[in-house]
């Protein structure tokens, strides 16, 4: 997908075409930690490279693998919109290589973030971020897991946040990469497993936030009322401001039906092919690097 440094909302057809870091208490691993730095894990990927996220925060991502896009900013945006105080328990479903989960974390600061990633060389890339992060209050993790096994009734949260693939694994040719492939077409279940955990394990006034091509909505809304959650809110993403319609959505569910549900429409970039002001905005409240 097309780097969130170039602000670029994709087309359909553009994305068709427990491992631990063992590094916690090694000295040489404090002393890479006092030079601001962690020690490459085991396995590491040699395209992978290290990028300014938001603040003084970075991420790592491969050149020649799944990259941080609009959708998750759009997504860790919403999230953060919406939600002015800081949650106790914040949750990443499908956290990948801990885009969301770091930009939500950095902006709200909860007590306690968890990502929860089924791929293994991006939890190892997602941690190795965290290792390197700034001193910061709370605590981030990631988890090595399949959040579709994993019980939520004793770990409630807060807030939740999820950015599904959004292809079927027989809607088009299939990419030779397993980290791209697995973050654009649902080889572990599509947009109705991620509410489906994400039911299980929010809270009674948490709120989920979960991006989806707006075409394709109806899946959402369908996942949601079977298990019992009802759209608070909606936040509608068109790549131009003269393409007819939004592309992407950010859907607000929660367990309480709202009175009146939020609504936001934004576009990318305008007519002639610049980034809008809305979009500069958003970025400026969220905090992203810059372009």
């Amino acid at each position: 997908m097309i780097s969130v440094n170039r602000l670029c909302v994709i087309e359909v057809f553009d994305a068709l075409n427990d491992l631990e870091l063992t590094i916690g208490d090694h000295p040489v691993a404090s002393w890479m930690r006092s030079l601001g730095r962690s020690p490459k894990p085991v396995d590491w990927p040699e395209d992978a490279g290290r990028d300014r996220l938001i603040g003084d925060w970075h991420i790592f991502q491969r050149s020649g693998g799944h990259r941080t896009s609009t959708d998750d900013l759009i997504t860790a945006w919403y999230a953060v919109h919406r939600n002015p105080v800081a949650p106790a328990r914040y949750l990443d479903l499908g956290c990948g290589v801990g885009s969301v989960l770091l930009m939500v974390s950095h902006k709200l600061e909860p007590k306690v973030a968890v990502g929860i990633e089924a791929q293994a060389q991006s939890v190892v890339m997602a941690r190795r971020a965290i290792a390197e992060l700034p001193e910061h209050d709370g605590q981030i993790n990631v988890r090595l897991a399949d959040f579709r096994e994993i019980d939520f009734r004793g770990e409630q949260y807060d807030l939740i946040t999820a950015s599904p693939p959004y292809f079927p694994l027989d809607a088009g040719v299939l990419p030779d990469d397993a980290q791209r492939r697995a973050c654009r077409f649902e080889e572990r279940g599509g947009v109705e497993a991620y509410v489906e955990a994400a039911a299980g394990a929010l809270s009674d006034r948490a709120r989920l936030y979960i991006v989806y091509q707006t075409r394709w909505g109806e899946r959402v809304a369908t996942a949601a009322a079977e298990h019992g959650l009802h759209l608070s809110g909606r936040a509608d993403f068109s790549t131009r401001a003269d393409k007819p319609g939004p592309f992407l959505t950010v859907y607000e569910l929660s367990r309480q039906a709202a009175e009146v549900s939020h609504h936001v429409r934004c576009s990318v970039r305008d007519a002639d092919g610049c980034i809008s002001l809305d979009h500069q905005r958003i970025r400026r409240e969220l905090g992203v690097a810059d372009t």
